[in-house]
């Protein structure tokens, strides 16, 4: 039997792959899981709205990650890590910058939104 994770896993592979042969991918945005307790916590001590108690993903933000201007600069986030990202996330560092919450492992930053629940 498939778990979640590997189905949020196959997903996340397949519209990157979508995006490298067709330039784009059609998926809708879908949730990679609920927001983590952590999150949550320093959003009530905070005043922070959280927009919803689930995590999203979509196609677009994926091929932001992926954008020519990025890889340039060195910040292009690997296959790997986007796909790792929904599992790993729990041992990663979290931040928030006064605006968006910052996941990073040192290596890759994942930001997200808090009034949008989604990776920017």
């Amino acid at each position: 039997m498939e778990t979640s994770e590997n189905t949020i896993e196959s997903q996340i592979a397949a519209i990157l792959s979508d995006i490298r042969l067709k330039g784009y991918s059609s998926v809708q945005p879908f949730s990679i899981g609920q927001v983590e307790e952590r999150m949550i916590q320093f959003a009530k001590i905070n005043a922070i709205t959280l927009a919803s108690n689930e995590l999203y993903m979509s196609s677009k933000q994926l091929q932001h990650c992926m954008r020519a201007s990025k890889a340039s600069k060195g910040l292009v986030v690997s296959d790997a890590d986007l796909i790792g990202f929904p599992q790993n996330r729990f041992q990663m560092e979290l931040y928030y910058d006064g605006e968006f919450f910052i996941y990073t492992d040192g290596q890759s930053k994942f930001i997200i939104h808090p009034n949008k629940r989604r990776m920017l």
